[in-house]
């Protein structure tokens, strides 16, 4: 607690080298990094998943302006910029850059009629961008938990979740859903989140990882076929869907479907077709049996869960290729790794690891050797350790006052 004081303490002399001391009291939030580690969930799959959060936090501290002043100033440790905006004029420009997902999220409060006041903000984001942490989701959702504190109305979560996905339809034009907002808003230390997409069921189940450490391994490798391949699967998909309903199935998504009745249709979809509708299916099967094997503390079930998950993506989505490749084996092959799975769906060069904590440090040491030396690429590696969660403080301004 004492090193964790310390850090807020350094952040808010911070915050008062960017904007003056005012008032008595400002408030803000940390929100950790998240990534999925087993399942997926699209349009087309409103699925299952379960996720856990990094160790790394996103600090934002704001300060509530005056009454009538509609104005809203973003600062950027990283970026080291403030840009300006109003409530008044919420349309998207070019120079707004990375305050607009903040600013999308309360545009989108101001159009429930949801009161939302001008404000100061200062972000420290720690979170990594090399792949896909929710570092700009992590952003939105602290600002709508700050704006409730500032105003009279309160919203729950998961309400507050859809805010944050809906902000990103309607201003950024981005395919979002609310569920990679929920274990953002609702995570606790000590626990990976599970959720539903379909039935809006979610929750935190206690996880201990024992003598396990899980961490990210990334070369945030970013290929412009390999998105591209992500999209035709999502498209091939939307046709086998379509199939389908002539044929009699009645569905919206994948969701619906168990791999029994989805051998009713195959005969009639293509083998591309075949192939990524069960790998979506098998998916929703495999995070529901996760959930099961994590409640009952079945730590060994969920690991041989998730090597089937990568197992399943080679196999079915035909999306492993050439550096993800060469990392997914080269990790199989290190003493001590106990499960592997690539992480969004492989379009960042991102793969989960599982490794025994006391052969950690080789294991990771090796890896990262010998891919950079087959390969010329360097990776990070991010760990998650279930001890982050979104916590909200408040600052005495008095402190800082000369």
């Amino acid at each position: 607690m004492p090193q964790e004081n310390d850090n807020l303490f350094k952040e808010a002399k911070s915050f008062f080298q960017i904007y003056q001391p005012k008032g008595e009291i400002i408030t803000g939030v940390t929100v950790p990094g998240n990534v999925m580690i087993l399942g997926e969930i699209f349009e087309q799959n409103k699925g299952k998943g379960i996720s856990a959060n990094l160790n790394k936090n996103a600090f934002i501290i704001a300060q509530k302006k005056k009454d009538g002043d509609r104005s809203l100033e973003f600062y950027s440790q990283h970026y080291d910029e403030k840009i300006k905006l109003s409530l008044n004029a919420p349309e998207r420009r070019d120079e707004h850059g990375w305050a607009y997902g903040m600013a999308s999220t309360l545009y989108m409060l101001e159009g429930m009629s949801k009161k939302v006041t001008g404000m100061n903000v200062y972000i420290n984001n720690k979170i990594p961008d090399l792949f896909n942490a929710n570092s700009v989701e992590a952003l939105e959702a602290g600002i709508a938990d700050i704006a409730s504190k500032f105003s009279d109305w309160d919203m729950t979560g998961v309400e507050l979740a859809h805010v944050c996905a809906d902000g990103e339809k309607k201003f950024l034009s981005a395919e979002s859903n609310f569920v990679k907002y929920v274990p953002l808003l609702l995570g606790e230390k000590g626990c990976v989140t599970y959720f539903d997409a379909a039935s809006g069921d979610h929750g935190n189940i206690k996880t201990t990882f024992g003598n396990l450490t899980f961490m990210i391994m990334s070369s945030g490798l970013k290929k412009k076929h390999i998105e591209e391949k992500r999209k035709s699967i999502f498209a091939e998909v939307k046709a086998a869907i379509e199939t389908m309903n002539k044929l009699g199935a009645n569905i919206d998504s994948l969701e619906s479907l168990t791999l029994e009745k989805f051998d009713t249709y195959r005969s009639k979809l293509t083998l591309e077709q075949r192939k990524r509708c069960a790998y979506f299916i098998s998916e929703n099967e495999r995070v529901a049996a996760a959930k099961i094997a994590l409640t009952k503390g079945n730590l060994a079930g969920f690991l041989e869960l998730i090597n089937e998950s990568q197992k399943n993506i080679k196999n079915r989505l035909d999306i492993v290729q050439e550096e993800n490749e060469i990392l997914v084996d080269m990790i199989l092959d290190t003493e001590g790794v106990r499960a592997v799975r690539m992480l969004n769906m492989g379009t960042d060069g991102a793969v989960l690891v599982v490794v025994d904590k006391d052969k950690k440090l080789q294991a990771e040491s090796k890896i990262k050797k010998t891919f950079t030396t087959s390969t010329g690429i360097e990776l990070v590696t991010e760990v998650f350790n279930l001890d982050t969660q979104l916590e909200e403080f408040t600052i005495d301004v008095s402190t800082f006052k000369k």
